[in-house]
């Protein structure tokens, strides 16, 4: 990593483990041959309170272990408040690092924000008085709090969406018109309580409701599926209990109306199955979102352009006085209040501007074509050219082999097909996010690359990645500060899906069975995995490990001393390409 060329970036997250270990994950980003790499740099255990302050010199000690501080271009994290202190702290630690300027936040996490900001309008709030018709709400909290115990145990203990950084969206109604709206609600909550009632009573049921459940859908000749559990605290189970339901509605009819399965009181109405298909609608915005950005292609480029597309989708809907009842518009409202808060806390950053001026799709055009204001445009311009005059124009060009593999046009155009040959179609409404590029590219005489650049009109380009690859040898030094600023990870420090998958891999790694492991093997297995995947462990050593003789297993892990998994590094005077 010290010999890369460029710049890297980092994730982070925090994780305690199912033999209640404290652990925070680094993953480190990349460009390698024209591809964006990720990868698991450090798994360490912080057996300290996780303020900022702590997570700041975990991560500085990290980045000087390896000897990158100096190479760190930006940090993606979640929006909880510890990690705003790390930034701020990183920032003084670390010279060559922007702090704020360099933070990117969590797309996926903004996400579930916003969701949640919508799905708990429907929930029952603390110290209503009210009840529901019925009392349909009685047990329901204690179904809940089995149904979030279930998910707990199966996610190794993350099993509730971190709810900081959510607003208080009634806070600014009056008391009128909070009891209104509260009131206006109730028939939506009511379609979920009912719904997550039959989902729980089915699946609770082994003996009686389960087989019956099979059965109608055996008559109905529909594939066996059951209704998704409902967990309040995660939006997305609500989407896919809903989405299963709406599809599966005639099958839930006849369940419900079933007099031997004593669920006469759950039916939904005509009225009700309407609800349930809004709610339905509204919510897949969310969960499309939640899968375009879970794909390999999307990047820090495509932040701006998607929260613009959720905002003028939410938009749509909100002025939709046929298509959804008024309680799903205001909540709608509601929620996108929460989206407008992270929308504009993307000028903070100046990361964002920059990776979408460097985006061949988009470059100035699209702040162009949204009308966004002359100073605005002209301030992104000069901030580009800033970065680019003060870090990358100074630079020495790459080696010549590093420019093998040129594409004998570099102005051709990449077209999404899949391996037959056929353009590639998705459903996903992000896949449809307006378009800004024009077949016929410009030229200049200029030799000042991003001049070049910037002249030439936007590209239908799917893959900025290799797309700038490929065009090395026209811009030598442009095309580094693209691939650092295009590598940078938006999505989720879990498109650090790397730190993600270190989790999931560590509730593998550490079953009940294995609880003992201390943190020291735990940390040496994850990453000595992380790197032998990407090459960064030699054959020879491999084979000169395997070579020693076998150790007696011990009745426990042993904790070795202080040390001994030190990070040694052998410094080279070659440039290496990574």
């Amino acid at each position: 990593m010290q010999n890369y060329r460029g710049r890297v970036s980092f994730t982070t997250d925090g994780w305690t483990s199912p033999n209640h270990r404290a652990y925070i994950a680094l993953g480190v980003h990349f460009e390698k041959d024209g591809v964006p790499m990720s990868m698991l740099l450090d798994f360490v255990e912080l057996a300290v309170s996780h303020t900022g302050v702590n997570l700041a010199a975990a991560f500085v000690q990290v980045l000087k272990d390896f000897g990158v501080e100096e190479k760190i271009l930006g940090v993606t994290c979640d929006n909880a408040l510890n990690n705003d202190t790390m930034v701020n702290a990183l920032e003084v630690e670390v010279p060559s690092f922007r702090g704020q300027n360099a933070r990117t936040r969590c797309f996926d996490h903004v996400v579930n924000l916003v969701a949640k900001a919508l799905t708990r309008q429907f929930d029952h709030k603390k110290g209503d008085s009210r009840r529901s018709d019925d009392d349909l709400e009685v047990d329901l909290e204690s179904e809940e709090l089995a149904a979030r115990f279930e998910l707990y145990k199966e996610l190794g203990g993350e099993g509730d969406d971190d709810e900081e950084g959510l607003l208080d969206e009634l806070s600014s109604m009056s008391e009128a018109d909070r009891v209104a709206y509260l009131e206006s609600v109730q028939p939506v909550r009511m379609v979920l309580v009912k719904l997550r009632k039959v989902a729980f009573k089915i699946v609770n049921s082994t003996t009686l409701l389960l087989p019956s459940w099979r059965k109608t859908l055996a008559d109905l000749q529909l594939p066996d599926k059951l209704i998704p559990r409902d967990v309040r605290t995660r939006w997305n189970s609500t989407f896919d209990m809903l989405d299963m339901a709406v599809k599966y509605r005639k099958a839930v009819d006849v369940f419900c109306a079933d007099k031997e399965n004593k669920l006469r009181q759950y039916e939904l109405s005509e009225t009700e199955w309407k609800i349930a298909e809004q709610l339905q609608h509204a919510l897949r915005i969310f969960k499309d979102a939640t899968l375009f950005f879970s794909r390999d292609t999307p990047n820090l480029a495509t932040v701006i352009p998607a929260m613009e597309h959720m905002s003028n989708m939410l938009d749509g809907c909100i002025r939709d006085e046929v298509k959804y009842e008024e309680p799903i518009r205001i909540a709608l409202s509601l929620a996108k209040r929460t989206l407008t808060k992270y929308y504009n806390l993307t000028d903070a950053a100046d990361t964002y501007r920059i990776a979408m001026v460097l985006h061949p799709r988009y470059k100035t055009a699209y702040f162009k074509q949204l009308n966004w204001t002359r100073a605005y445009i002209e301030s992104t311009r000069k901030l580009v050219r800033a970065e680019y005059d003060t870090i990358y124009a100074r630079m020495p060009p790459p080696l010549a082999d590093e420019s093998d593999g040129e594409a004998e046009h570099p102005d051709g155009c990449e077209k999404n097909v899949d391996s037959s040959g056929a353009e590639s179609v998705s459903e996903n409404i992000f896949d449809n996010m307006p378009d800004l590029f024009s077949g016929n590219s410009r030229r200049t005489l200029s030799n000042d690359e991003l001049d070049l650049y910037l002249k030439a009109e936007p590209e239908a380009v799917s893959n900025p990645i290799q797309w700038w690859h490929t065009r090395r040898r026209l811009f030598p030094r442009l095309s580094r500060m693209a691939l650092d600023y295009l590598t940078i990870p938006a999505p989720d420090p879990a498109t650090s899906v790397d730190v993600e998958r270190t989790f999931s891999r560590g509730r593998l790694l550490l079953p009940h069975v294995r609880n003992r492991l201390s943190a020291q093997t735990t940390r040496a297995l994850l990453c000595l995995g992380a790197w032998s995947v990407r090459g960064f462990i030699k054959k020879a050593d491999l084979i000169d490990v395997a070579k020693l003789p076998d150790v007696k297993a011990p009745e426990s892990d042993v904790e070795m001393e202080d040390g001994w998994d030190v990070i040694t590094l052998i410094r080279s005077d070659s440039r290496a390409s990574e």
